[in-house]
C-alpha cells in the first residue's frame, strides 16, 4: 500500500529584516531651462557657401538628466570649402546685465571627424562691426558626426578682446560663432543650434539624490477596482489603478528639502531667528530727557513682530512683562513700556536701540529679538509643483542571498514630514507611484551576485 503521510514540503523563499545599512535613494530632477533662448532659425548672417535650416536636426538634451518635453530646435548647417571657417551670427535681444556672469550653451553640429577650434565673440547688441567684443576661444575634437555642446562661461575672462571689449547692457548681445577644422583637407559642413543664456551656473544644479536611513518600514498599497463585464465575466480597471508607499526612518541627508514638493531656493543671504539675552539697561539721554536704554547691534530691523522684553528675577511675572510702543520716534514712556527703534527717522546709529524708563536703569532686563544671520532662503509654494520630479530606488534581500533591485521612475511625493516632539524623530514620507512614460509603474531586477 502507497504512503499517504505528506510529510514533505516545497523548500521556498523569505525576505530578510530591514538592517540598519538599508538605505532608499530619492534622485529628485528638475531640468535647467533658461528664458533667454535663441533658434538659430532666425540669424541675421553667415559665413560660408551653402545655408540651409533643418527643423527635424534636433540635439537631444544633454544638459538634463532624463528631460521632459523637447526645448531644443532644429540646426542651421552652413557650408564651407576645404579647411574653411563657417560662422553664425545672431541677435540675443534681452537684459544683459542679468546673466553678464552667467553662461551661454550651445549646440555645433559636425559632420567630419576631426579637432576643430570654435571660436565665439559676443558685443552690444548695438556694436554689429564688433567693435568691442570678448572672444572666447575653444577646441574640440569629434569622434563622429553629430551635435556637440559647447558652453561659455562668462564668469571666465575671455581668450581675447576686441576694443575695450563686451560691455554689458539693457540691450542684449550680438552673438557670433565661427567654427574651423584643424586638418586643411576637412571639409567644413557645421551646423549651429539651440542657444540658452543662464544667469548664473547654479542654474545647472538640476539633480541632487535624498538618502533615507535608519528605515524602519516601508509601506506599500496597491488597490484596483474590478469591473463587470457585459459578457464572459469580469475585469479590471486600469484607469483605477492607485499605489501608494510611505517610508518610515529616523535619518535623511541635509538636502532633504529638495524632497518636499513645496520648497525651493529664495534669494536672501541673510536671515533670523529668535535669540533671548539678559542685558542691563543703561542710562542714556533723547532730547534732553533721560531714558534707559539697551542696544542690540544684531537685531534684524527688518523683523518687527518678534521683539519682546521682561524684567529679570521678578517674583510676579505679570508684572516683570513690559509692553511695546510701535512707534519710530522717541516718546515719553512709563515704566512697563518700552520703544524699539530701527534708524530709519532717527539717527541711522540708533538701529536696534530699546529705549526704556528711567526707573530701570541699572536692572536685569530678557530681551529676546530676532538675532541676523548668514543663512539660505527657501520658500514654501506651488512654483516648483509641476517641474521637479523624483526617482526612487531600493534594494531588498532575499534569504537565499538574491538581491532585488526595485526602481520606481515617476514619483508624487503627496507627504513630507515637518514633525516636532519630544521623541527620537521617527519620521513619515508618503508617496504615489505613477506610470512613467513607458508606461511602466515601477521595474525589478533580480542579482545574483
Amino acid at each position: 500500500m502507497g504512503r499517504c503521510k505528506n510529510d514533505k514540503i516545497l523548500n521556498k523563499i523569505g525576505l530578510d529584516k530591514i538592517n540598519k545599512l538599508m538605505e532608499i535613494d530619492l534622485a529628485v530632477l528638475t531640468d535647467a531651462d533658461s528664458c533667454v533662448k535663441a533658434n538659430t532659425r532666425n540669424y541675421i548672417a553667415t559665413e560660408g557657401n551653402t545655408v540651409s535650416f533643418n527643423q527635424y536636426k534636433v540635439p537631444a538634451d544633454l544638459f538634463n538628466c532624463l528631460a521632459e518635453g523637447c526645448r531644443n530646435s532644429g540646426t542651421l548647417m552652413v557650408g564651407g570649402g576645404v579647411g574653411e571657417s563657417v560662422s553664425m551670427t545672431i541677435n540675443i535681444p534681452s537684459d544683459a546685465t542679468e546673466y553678464f556672469a552667467g553662461l551661454i550653451t550651445q549646440y555645433v553640429y559636425l559632420a567630419a571627424k576631426d579637432g576643430y577650434t570654435i571660436e565665439t565673440t559676443i558685443a552690444d547688441l548695438k556694436d554689429t562691426n564688433f567693435t568691442n567684443a570678448d572672444v572666447y576661444t575653444q577646441k574640440l575634437k569629434a569622434t563622429e558626426e553629430r551635435h556637440y555642446p559647447v558652453i561659455v562661461d562668462l564668469t571666465q575672462a575671455p581668450t581675447s578682446q576686441e576694443g575695450n571689449g563686451w560691455e554689458a547692457s539693457e540691450n542684449g548681445i550680438i552673438m557670433k560663432v565661427s567654427v574651423k577644422p584643424d586638418t586643411a583637407t576637412t571639409v567644413s559642413n557645421v551646423g549651429f543650434s539651440s542657444i540658452y543664456v543662464y544667469d548664473s551656473i547654479e542654474d545647472f544644479e538640476t539633480n541632487d539624490v535624498v538618502k533615507v536611513g535608519c528605515l524602519t518600514e516601508v509601506g506599500d498599497e496597491l488597490s484596483i477596482d474590478p469591473v463587470d463585464a457585459s459578457c464572459f465575466g469580469g475585469g479590471y480597471d486600469p484607469d483605477s489603478i492607485a499605489i501608494s508607499k510611505t517610508i518610515n526612518g529616523k535619518s535623511i541627508t541635509a538636502n532633504n528639502w529638495k524632497v518636499n514638493p513645496l520648497l525651493s531656493r529664495g534669494e536672501l543671504t541673510k536671515g533670523w531667528y529668535i535669540h533671548s539675552e539678559e542685558r542691563e539697561v543703561v542710562e542714556s539721554t533723547f532730547d534732553g530727557r533721560k531714558y534707559g536704554l539697551v542696544q542690540v547691534a544684531d537685531m534684524n530691523m527688518d523683523e518687527c513682530a518678534f521683539t519682546t522684553a521682561q524684567i529679570s528675577d521678578n517674583c510676579n511675572v505679570t508684572d516683570a512683562e513690559l509692553q511695546r510702543l510701535n512707534t519710530p520716534v522717541v516718546l515719553v514712556v512709563n515704566e512697563r513700556q518700552y520703544i524699539v527703534l530701527d534708524g530709519t527717522t532717527t539717527d541711522i546709529n540708533d538701529a536696534g536701540k530699546i529705549i526704556f524708563h528711567e526707573s530701570l536703569i541699572g536692572q536685569k532686563v530678557i530681551v529676546s529679538y530676532p538675532k541676523e544671520v548668514e543663512a539660505e532662503h527657501f520658500v514654501a509654494n506651488d512654483q516648483a509643483l509641476e517641474t521637479r520630479r523624483v526617482r526612487m530606488t531600493f534594494t531588498r534581500e532575499q534569504t537565499d542571498g538574491v538581491k532585488i533591485q526595485y526602481i520606481y521612475n515617476n514619483v508624487l511625493v503627496t507627504s513630507f514630514p515637518e514633525v516636532l516632539n519630544n521623541e527620537e524623530a521617527n519620521f513619515e514620507i508618503g508617496l504615489s507611484i505613477q506610470r512613467a512614460r513607458n508606461g511602466n509603474f515601477f521595474e525589478k531586477f533580480r542579482i545574483r551576485d
